[in-house]
């Protein structure tokens, strides 16, 4: 029986997932006048933005079978630890290249600590009942970016691009306190296996599991056409269709909206139908929606009152395809739930970092590559959804 309510561990835990988001859309709108101070191109600062989700994923590989071998707490602490030390350290950056340290350091942290988040609903609920605090977690943490460029702005204006990673220095601190007196403490599920060993046998167990890779990689890649464009997002709305950088928050903020939107639709969907039909669903309109980008790009006819609602759609299946996501492969594994959220979150973060890296290298003044990243992505997900996810007919 469940130890605490659905309702209280999705806050808490979404707290602790908000950490990425806020890590990242913070800053975006600081991204052009880091690029000032520094004295580099913006696409330059830019990139600073794939190293953090690179350092995510590097975070969530480790956080994962750490968690299930020490339990949940402890990752969490030394995560915070590492997450605030960067976050303190990078406004005396002296160069762009240190910058990108301190961002990696400080992502390590972040993905260590949020990587207990899934894992530790399985380990009080499971099911659709999973799905459903995993979906009020969504919840939670879409409050981040909704807020978050919002935020980066008034700073920004106020106090200069430094005081962004100041504040979230302190939202790690706040989180410590969090951590230690509303987690609800879960034993450790390692056993006698030594940990360098778990860290490979466990992720060994989750690869061959054939379904679960279909549920894990259809995620990594679809997240991966969100974030291409939140890579690119600072470029494509105040760069190539001039706003300003208070209209900046409005066009992105109208994203989140929508996906705050979809994850109530999911609450609902879920009495319904099955997580996998769900998540397929929103594959097949995120990808729709990604190529009908990519074909107004190479038609020369891609305005901003086109873009904004595309992109709403692309970013906004999120709220379908990832919680359902999640819950369907969690569903498939007891003991390594750990590591198959760690294995998730590393995929899902490497390939958007992967993905956001090319972006930055092929980038070529229009939006073009932005849409062909998205479209590729996206249809990937949901071709390998189709090939692996399928049940194997029952002799």
């Amino acid at each position: 029986m469940p130890t605490i309510s659905a309702g209280r561990l999705a806050v808490i835990l979404g707290s602790l997932v908000a950490l990425g988001p806020l890590a990242i859309d913070t800053y975006l709108p600081a991204l052009l006048t880091m690029a000032g101070h520094f004295q580099v191109p913006i696409h330059d600062v830019e990139i600073s933005v794939s190293v953090y989700v690179m350092g995510v994923a590097a975070g969530q590989w480790l956080g994962g079978p750490f968690s299930d071998q020490f339990g949940r707490k402890p990752v969490a602490y030394g995560g915070l630890l590492l997450f605030v030390a960067g976050s303190l350290m990078i406004p005396f950056s002296a160069d762009v290249q240190q910058l990108y340290v301190l961002r990696f350091l400080q992502a390590l942290g972040g993905g260590a600590t949020a990587v207990i988040a899934a894992a530790s609903v399985r380990d009080h609920f499971s099911g659709k009942e999973a799905a459903r605090v995993l979906t009020t977690i969504g919840l939670v943490m879409l409050l981040a970016p909704l807020l978050a460029p919002a935020i980066g702005s008034l700073l920004l204006s106020t106090a200069g691009w430094e005081s962004i990673f100041y504040m979230l220095a302190i939202y790690g601190m706040m989180l410590g306190l969090v951590v230690a007196f509303m987690l609800p403490t879960v034993s450790a599920q390692g056993g006698n296996e030594p940990l360098r060993k778990r860290l490979f046998t466990s992720y060994g167990r989750v690869v061959r599991e054939r379904r679960a890779m279909g549920f894990i990689l259809a995620n990594a890649l679809s997240f991966s056409a969100m974030f291409t464009f939140i890579t690119d997002a600072a470029f494509l709305y105040m760069d190539y269709f001039g706003l300003s950088a208070a209209q900046f928050p409005i066009a992105f903020g109208a994203n989140v909206v929508t996906m705050l939107a979809l994850n109530r639709l999911n609450v609902i969907l879920l009495r319904y139908y099955e997580t996998a039909a769900i998540m397929r669903a929103g594959l097949i309109i995120q990808s729709v929606a990604a190529m009908v980008l990519l074909l107004l790009s190479l038609s020369g006819w891609l305005t901003l009152w086109m873009v904004i609602p595309l992109v709403m759609v692309v970013c906004g299946m999120m709220a379908l395809v990832m919680p359902n996501g999640i819950a369907c492969f969690l569903s498939l594994f007891e003991r390594d739930s750990g590591a198959a959220t760690g294995l998730n979150g590393t995929l899902q973060f490497l390939m958007a970092g992967v993905v956001g890296a090319a972006l930055g290298s092929f980038h070529n003044g229009t939006p073009l590559p932005m849409t062909l990243l998205m479209t590729m992505a996206s249809v990937s997900a949901l071709m390998l959804f189709l090939l692996l996810t399928r049940e194997e007919p029952r002799s």
